[in-house]
């Protein structure tokens, strides 16, 4: 039965599916971190405080966990030479930290392995669905596997922030692509077929790299940051319309298989992520 439905709702349920999976260990990481605070634990290495934000909502805040008792090492980065001292007292702990140090933090750091996890998922989904010709099962498996992954990620970028901005950057995520694939699919206008506006969105996105590379280097106001992530959540929105324009004309196309709603829904998958991370950077430098 299937087999004999359209392009774009095995797209919509694939896609559908893997975000599905984002959302759903993102807030199972929510919840242990809500109740790592509860219980004064931790929760993938980080224990969290609790703050009110301004709508009197509870605010979780991960930190890293120093050590309790003395001697304390406190650490400084020279450049990348790391610097230690032994505070004995919290006298010394005060005077280090004046000079610039910081404790050292004790416990695992799980969030560097499922990031490196991650990327390696990433791109080995791209690359089956884009360069390689892989059995879709090897596909859905990458694809799948990137989906898990990124939810812790996705629930601690949130925490770093406000968790509560979090849900509402999704419910924007969520309405800017329902408006997007009614504007897109529909036969309003050949986005995809429209080369210039192609060149455009991918000059716009080399621009959009090149400055958030740029930031791993130089300091950047905030301001500039806000207006940065406007432009990407723009970019973003525009390249769904493209997608979802695409989605259309493959349909009428007639390359209505499995493995072409795999490989228009990673895409489309891409636009929403990143539009969700541009506009929880907006939020985050609000």
């Amino acid at each position: 039965m299937f087999l004999e439905t359209s392009l774009l709702f095995k797209t919509i349920i694939i896609l559908s599916a893997q975000l599905g999976i984002v959302i759903a260990v993102c807030f199972y990481c929510l919840y242990r971190a809500r109740i790592a605070y509860e219980s004064n634990t931790s929760f993938l290495g980080l224990c969290f405080r609790g703050a009110v934000n301004m709508q009197g909502k509870l605010d979780l805040i991960p930190y890293k966990k120093i050590k309790d008792t003395f001697p304390k090492k406190m650490i400084y980065m020279s450049g990348e030479e790391e610097i230690t001292e032994i505070a004995n007292n919290q006298d010394e702990v005060i005077e280090w930290l004046k000079k610039g140090y910081m404790h050292e933090s004790i416990g695992t750091d799980y969030l560097w392995p499922i990031m490196i996890f991650w990327f390696i998922c990433l791109f080995g989904t791209t690359g089956a669905i884009s360069f390689f010709d892989t059995s879709i099962w090897i596909e859905a498996i990458l694809f799948t596997a990137t989906s898990i992954s990124f939810g812790p990620l996705l629930a601690f970028i949130m925490l770093e922030m406000d968790e509560n901005d979090g849900f509402t950057a999704l419910k924007i995520v969520l309405a800017v692509t329902l408006m997007t694939g009614f504007i897109g699919y529909g036969d309003f206008y050949s986005f995809s077929e429209n080369s210039l506006f192609g060149y455009i969105l991918l000059i716009s996105l080399f621009g959009l790299i090149v400055f958030n590379f740029a930031r791993l280097f130089m300091q950047i106001s905030r301001p500039k940051v806000r207006v940065s992530a406007i432009f990407g959540a723009v970019l973003f929105s525009l390249f769904l319309l493209y997608d979802f324009d695409y989605l259309e004309k493959q349909s009428q196309l007639g390359n209505n298989t499995w493995s072409n709603a795999v490989d228009i829904a990673f895409i489309l998958y891409l636009d929403i992520i990143n539009l969700l991370l541009e506009i929880l950077e907006y939020m985050g430098n609000s």
